[in-house]
C-alpha cells in the first residue's frame, strides 16, 4: 500500500510530508491484522480509564468499524498511533498541523480516528505504572487528561467527540512516565527554565527572587516588548552581578512584577534556593475549572509526596508553571475569577516573557482573537474578551512554590513577608 496513493484517495495530499517517516515500518509490523486499540474489547475498557462513560460507545463502535472496514484508514491509523508513542524521533510538532483532517471520509467522526489512536496508550501506561508500584487511582487520574482535552474538542465542535491534533503530542508524556496527575494538576520533573534565581534569608526565612540579568522591563515591572510594544520612557534593564561575598540584583515582587530598587544580598545571610538548571516540578493545569484553594492546595503537596517517594533520584524542591493562569491581568478583569486570584495570591508569581496571545486558544479554542468576535458565553470569556476588547495588551506569567512553604499554603505567605526586610531598610512599599 502506497501512502501517497492512500492520501490521495482520502483527499488528504497534503498529509505525505508530514506521514512519509516510518510509513513502511507500520504496514510491515501491521500484517494483515487488527490494531488492538480498534477492538471493542479494548477500546471499551481504554476509555473507561481515560475518564469516559459508556454513553460514548456508541460512537467509538461506529468509528472503529468504519476503520477497521477500511485497510487504507486501518493502517493510517495503526500509523499514526506508532507515530506517537513508538518512534520518538519524529519530533517535529509543525507535522502535526499537516496531519489529515478526515473529514471527507468520517464527518462526524473524524476526531473520534484520533482518539482511539490516542487512547491505545493506555495499556502502556497502565503497566509501566503497574511496574512501579504506582496507585491504580493516580494512574486512572494521569488518563484522565484524554478526556479532559476530548472536553475541548467537544466545546469546539459544538459537541462531537474527539481529540486535537495540536493536542497529540503531549499525550507523549504518559506511556513514557513523566508525566503524573495528581489532583487536580499534573506535574513531571524538569530542569528550571527560567532565569530568575529565588534567595531564602537564613535568619528571617524570608524569600526573594531576583530579576535575570540583561532583561528589560517596562515602568509597571513586567518584560518588556510584548506583542512588539516598547515602554521607551519607562523601560529598564535589570542586572544581577555575584561576587564571592554577595549577590547583587533587582527584585521580583510576589505580586508578579520586577522593582527598580537594586539590593545586595551577603550570601552568610541568603541561600539561593533556586537557579536555572535545578530540577523542579512543572505544574501542568488540565481544563475543568474547579480550582478552589484546597483542592489546589491538596494537589500541591501530593505532587511533593509523591515524587518524593517514587522519584527519590531525583530530589526537586519546588513547583512551578508559566501559564496565562498566572497573568496578574486578572486583577482588572471583571467579573473577577475568584478561585483563580485566590490560588494566585498564595504562590510567588514572576513577569516572563509574552507574546500577546499567550494561552488564549485555551480560552477561546479558536485561533482568531478579534475581540469583536470572541465568544463571550462564559464569565472567563466574557472578561478577557472585553479586556482584549479594551486595548489591553495580553500576557501569561510564571509562578514558584517552595515545598518548605507547603505547611504555610492558604496564608498568603510570600505576600505577608513583602516588602522583605532588605528592602524596608530602603523604604521600598510595592
Amino acid at each position: 500500500m502506497h501512502l501517497d496513493e492512500l492520501l490521495k484517495r482520502l483527499n488528504e495530499t497534503q498529509s505525505l510530508e508530514a506521514l512519509q517517516p516510518h510509513w513502511e515500518e507500520s504496514l510491515g509490523s501491521l500484517g494483515e491484522g487488527l490494531p488492538s486499540f480498534l477492538t471493542p474489547e479494548e477500546y471499551r475498557e481504554n476509555r473507561e480509564w481515560c475518564g469516559f462513560g459508556p454513553e460514548v460507545d456508541a460512537l467509538l463502535d461506529e468509528a472503529a468499524r468504519r476503520i477497521a472496514a477500511d485497510r487504507g484508514l486501518c493502517a493510517l491509523a495503526w500509523h499514526c498511533h506508532r507515530l506517537l508513542f513508538t518512534h520518538l524521533d519524529y519530533t517535529d510538532q509543525a507535522f502535526l498541523r499537516s496531519w489529515p483532517s478526515l473529514q471527507g471520509v468520517l464527518g462526524e467522526l473524524r476526531g473520534v480516528f484520533y482518539l482511539l489512536a490516542v487512547m491505545g496508550m493506555v495499556p502502556t501506561v497502565r503497566r509501566l505504572h503497574a511496574s512501579m508500584d504506582v496507585p491504580e487511582d493516580v494512574t486512572r487520574e494521569t488518563l484522565s487528561q484524554v478526556s479532559c482535552v476530548a472536553g475541548n474538542y467537544r466545546r469546539m465542535t459544538g459537541g462531537l467527540l474527539g481529540v486535537t491534533v495540536n493536542t497529540l503530542f503531549w499525550m507523549r508524556h504518559y506511556p513514557a512516565g513523566k508525566l503524573f496527575r495528581l489532583g487536580r494538576f499534573e506535574y513531571k520533573i524538569e530542569p528550571f527554565r527560567q532565569g530568575i534565581r529565588v534567595f531564602r534569608s537564613r535568619k528571617t526565612g524570608e524569600t526573594l527572587a531576583l530579576a535575570p540579568d540583561g532583561v528589560r522591563y517596562n515602568g509597571k515591572g513586567h518584560v518588556d516588548g510584548t506583542a512588539g510594544c516598547m515602554d521607551i520612557a519607562r523601560g529598564w534593564t535589570a542586572m544581577l552581578t555575584e561576587d564571592e561575598d554577595s549577590v547583587t540584583g533587582y527584585p521580583i515582587s510576589p505580586y508578579g512584577m520586577a522593582v527598580r530598587t537594586r539590593v545586595t544580598l551577603p550570601k552568610a545571610e541568603w541561600e539561593c534556593v533556586l537557579k536555572t538548571g535545578d530540577p523542579i516540578l512543572e505544574m501542568h493545569i488540565p481544563a475543568g475549572g474547579g480550582m478552589t484553594l484546597d483542592r489546589c492546595g491538596d494537589s500541591m503537596r501530593r505532587a511533593a509526596a509523591f515524587f518524593r517517594r517514587y522519584f527519590p533520584d531525583k530530589p526537586t524542591r519546588a513547583i512551578t508553571c508559566v501559564s496565562w493562569i498566572f497573568n496578574t491581568q486578572f486583577e482588572e478583569i471583571e467579573p473577577r475569577m475568584e478561585n483563580l486570584l485566590a490560588y494566585q495570591h498564595e504562590l510567588y508569581l514572576h513577569p516572563v516573557t509574552s507574546s500577546g496571545r499567550d494561552g488564549l486558544w485555551f480560552v477561546f479554542l479558536r485561533d482568531d482573537y478579534d475581540p469583536a468576535t470572541l465568544p463571550r458565553d462564559t464569565s472567563l470569556r466574557r472578561g478577557v474578551a472585553d479586556f482584549l476588547a479594551a486595548g489591553n495588551i495580553w500576557r501569561c506569567g510564571g509562578m514558584f512554590f517552595l515545598f518548605d512553604d507547603l505547611e504555610r499554603f492558604g496564608t498568603q505567605a510570600y505576600r505577608a513577608q513583602w516588602p522583605v526586610s532588605v528592602l524596608k531598610r530602603q523604604g521600598t512599599t510595592l
